[in-house]
């Protein structure tokens, strides 16, 4: 099995990963809103890489002294292979690094998997977001990590 590689997203990298967001939400990110997220310097947003392909990516906003997570998404044949832990990790790293205090987001409450690998990280069920989705409509669950506890 290849290794994960995790790097800043380049304009490089953005073509598959709209290919990503086409095969993983119904609403998802243009080629165009991705690169100019290569412009928002409260932005970073990391991509896993296995053997040269673009696996999976992460997408966070830094808000004050919080992270806030946009998107995660892994393509079907990289998942299980712990792409979307090792994103997690970079970006817990990083947000300890540059001193947050917290790192919050909302995943569909239907997501079994993406909350199981939250809950794994520490990260504690705050509420629910009643109707956050739309296409098709759905609640939110709401979490957070805190970093300095």
């Amino acid at each position: 099995m290849n290794e994960i590689m995790i790097v800043p997203m380049t304009e490089e990298h953005i073509p598959a990963i709209a290919e990503l967001e086409n095969q993983c939400f119904s609403e998802p990110w243009s080629e165009k809103a991705l690169a100019e997220e290569l412009n928002v310097p409260s932005a970073l947003f990391l991509t896993a890489m296995i053997g040269g392909a673009v696996a999976g990516y992460m997408g966070v906003h830094h808000l004050g002294d919080c992270a806030y997570v946009c998107n995660v998404a892994v393509f079907p044949e990289f998942r299980r292979r712990s792409v979307a832990s090792a994103l997690l990790e970079a970006h817990m790293q990083r947000a300890k690094e540059a001193g947050m205090s917290e790192i919050s987001l909302e995943v569909r409450t239907s997501n079994a998997a993406a909350r199981t690998l939250y809950e794994k990280f520490g990260f504690e069920h705050l509420g629910t977001r009643p109707k956050f989705y739309r296409s098709p409509e759905e609640n939110a669950e709401i979490y957070s990590l805190y970093l300095n506890k």
